[in-house]
């Protein structure tokens, strides 16, 4: 009885000691950009106001990835009324994402500020870090072609010439925060101690959920997709920037009116015609930095 008991626990200490530890999160910007890039976005590195109406779709931008440029708030060309509503796509609403921090809050602190590292959150300190679905607001391409037409005014549409707007962002339903110390405990949170540990920007809507993790539901804005317009476009977005490379933007055609040019489809050599059902790639590139 005592040789199997002794077998018993060395087979559970080899077993606990073969568990995979928590895989820690050291890159932010990559992290993020690993989240939101599947999905078609890029992910903010640059400080924005998260502003009172909660948007940020419509925003004029310009410069580069990791400095962007903010020309116009979307007020002044973009203002979010009847002509301009904002739709939300929550097809990845039931998506949820783990990731652990090691002493700071990693790409919590890029982007739209939501949360900041208090005083008390020491790098020996674990932060774990839940996504709670995923949430997509876009601007209707139809509603800004008839905007830019009718409603918009000249400055914009100059400016519009050299820059582009957010017509996309991808934004965090809800989440959840919790820290632990060195060997795994919990640390547990309550109204005197949880800004020693975080910071919250004025109407973040947060509660403490269970003694010991934080749910943030105000929304968090993670990525974005830039759209650009040609001046003899007359006000149609079929240029969109949904990645980057060498710190530049990459500006795709999204339009098909190239399948229906026959001559051009007979001329190009890296197109095949396969009767109705073709799939032609016309896909234009555009680098911007």
């Amino acid at each position: 009885m005592k040789r199997s008991s002794f077998f018993l626990t060395c087979f559970s200490l080899l077993l606990f000691s073969c568990q995979p530890e928590e895989e820690i999160t050291k890159d932010p910007v990559s992290e993020l950009n690993a989240l939101v890039k599947p999905l078609g976005f890029i992910g903010f590195q640059n400080a924005m106001d998260r502003g009172e109406q909660g948007t940020h779709t419509g925003i004029l931008v310009g410069g580069r990835p990791t400095a962007l440029s903010y020309v116009a708030n979307f007020e002044s060309c973009f203002p979010q009324n009847d002509f301009l509503p904002r739709y939300q796509d929550r097809a990845n609403i039931q998506r949820k994402y783990d990731y652990t921090f090691q002493g700071n809050l990693g790409f919590l602190t890029l982007g739209i500020p939501i949360v900041s590292a208090g005083f008390g959150l020491q790098e020996s300190m674990k932060v774990n870090l839940e996504l709670d679905g995923l949430v997509i607001e876009y601007l209707d391409s139809v509603d800004v072609t008839d905007w830019y037409r009718e409603g918009m005014r000249e400055t914009c549409r100059d400016y519009l010439k050299e820059v582009g707007f957010l017509i996309q962002t991808i934004h965090t339903q809800s989440m959840r925060l919790s820290i632990q110390r060195v060997g795994g405990t919990n640390i547990g949170l309550n109204a005197d101690n949880v800004n020693d540990f975080f910071q919250f920007e004025a109407g973040v809507a947060w509660e403490i959920i269970d003694g010991k993790t934080i749910e943030i539901t105000s929304p968090h804005t993670l990525g974005y997709q830039i759209a650009l317009m040609k001046p003899d476009d007359q006000g149609q977005v079929l240029y969109r920037a949904m990645s980057t490379e060498d710190d530049s933007f990459v500006f795709e055609a999204i339009g098909f009116s190239d399948f229906f040019n026959q001559d051009n489809i007979s001329q190009n050599p890296d197109c095949e015609q396969k009767g109705p059902s073709s799939q032609i790639d016309q896909s234009q590139h555009i680098f911007l930095n």
